[in-house]
């Protein structure tokens, strides 16, 4: 893989929610001629231990590849660490996750994973995907964000 050639990497969690996700990936990659990378980062390695968990998992990586994307599969105590790692390891030029769920306090009080990887990946582009209505969210900190 070239290393001057753009990179998009998709973040996703196990739910078919994800596949929206990935969809959008790809759709930037391809705008781009970019690579697409799908992640997932497991907190521990509890996966393992439900088998529709690994089903799903199986599912949205086969889709990702589908659409032209590398798989890719971490496991780990700080989930925001290893996107980090990921990203400056892969030298990842633009990212797409979709909006937690966590509430507006939980936010304030605590460091989401956006502003975790945002704070120390300052060269990246995000993509945020909002989750009920499918619409993107763009989150500005002195990035060039990306457009439809």
């Amino acid at each position: 893989m070239s290393q001057d050639r753009e990179k998009v990497l998709v973040c996703i969690t196990i739910q078919k929610n994800s596949k929206r996700l990935i969809r959008k990936g790809a759709e930037v990659a391809n705008e781009i001629n970019g690579e697409l990378h799908i992640l997932h980062v497991e907190k521990g390695m509890s996966i393992f231990k439900n088998e529709e968990s690994i089903q799903m998992l199986e599912e949205l990586f086969e889709y990702g590849k589908q659409l032209g994307g590398e798989v890719h599969f971490l496991s780990g105590k700080d989930v925001p660490s290893k996107i980090v790692e990921f990203i400056k390891g892969m030298c990842i030029t633009r990212l797409v996750l979709g909006e937690t769920m966590r509430s507006k306090l939980r936010r304030l009080l605590t460091k989401d994973i956006e502003s975790n990887v945002l704070s120390q990946t300052k060269e990246v582009e995000l993509l945020i995907l909002e989750r009920n209505n499918y619409t993107q969210k763009k989150l500005v900190n002195d990035k060039k964000l990306f457009s439809n």
